[in-house]
């Protein structure tokens, strides 16, 4: 499928690859943007997202798949929140000027797999933001950051990510917790197969509950017998159900 390469800011690792959905009419059409994962780690790049943006732009909706810069490439956790919050933005300005379809900026979903599911809850809690998404989905998001430290356990990764231990910043590291950050008071879907080794479903679990108490509109989807990968591949349930929840509101 074709696709289009923008640039949202001037940085090498600031650009996306847009993919203008099959079949479009002359109504404006919906918005996926999608967050890639990989431990925030510049080893990892937005070809993880490809398979699922050509899939969701067949079935009619543009997409948007985001590059950010990561630990490695290009800063840590200041430059790529700057990063998803501009490239947010940027479907109303860069992208929407190189779409071949009108854009529909009030149908704007967000989704994010790993560490792009915190981004992409992270970003559900930034209320100051001109275009607002109507839905976040995470596939099984790292939406927990700070709980661990608060308990004296050190994860590396997520050191990484900050540049410093929790007890030099702790209001740093739940800033960029979607758990410590309810309510947000937008839908969030949050998934998570059962199997998942790298982040496990009670961090899924215990976000739904904190969530919910606080008043948020939150779904929670365990899906049974899935691992951590099986969001990147198209023949599992936890694709399937990615994919039918942020093309459930298209029409």
């Amino acid at each position: 499928m074709p696709r289009t390469r923008i640039e949202y800011g001037p940085e090498p690792q600031q650009f996306g690859h847009f993919y203008a959905p099959d079949g479009a009419g002359n109504e404006p059409v919906p918005v996926v943007m999608v967050i890639h994962g990989g431990y925030w780690s510049g080893k990892y790049q937005l070809n993880l997202g490809t398979t699922f943006a050509v899939e969701l732009a067949r079935s009619g909706v543009a997409v948007w798949n985001i590059e950010y810069r990561r630990i490695g490439a290009g800063g840590r956790w200041p430059e790529m929140s700057a990063d998803v919050v501009a490239a947010l933005e940027a479907i109303a300005g860069p992208v929407a000027a190189a779409s071949p379809v009108q854009l529909d900026v009030d149908r704007v979903r967000v989704v994010g797999h790993s560490a792009g599911g915190q981004l992409a809850v992270w970003l559900a809690g930034q209320r100051d933001t001109t275009i607002r998404p109507e839905l976040f989905v995470s596939q099984a998001g790292a939406l927990d950051l700070a709980s661990a430290a608060e308990r004296g356990r050190r994860v590396s990764y997520i050191e990484d990510l900050f540049g410093v231990p929790f007890e030099e910043d702790p209001g740093l590291y739940r800033s960029a917790s979607p758990h410590h950050r309810v309510p947000i008071g937008v839908p969030v879907a949050v998934l998570h197969g059962t199997e998942d080794a790298q982040v496990p479903a009670k961090i899924a679990s215990r976000y739904h509950e904190a969530a919910r108490a606080a008043g948020d509109p939150v779904d929670l989807h365990l899906i049974e017998g899935e691992d951590h990968f099986a969001f990147l591949d198209p023949n599992t349930q936890s694709w399937k159900l990615s994919r039918e929840l942020l093309l459930g509101a298209q029409s």
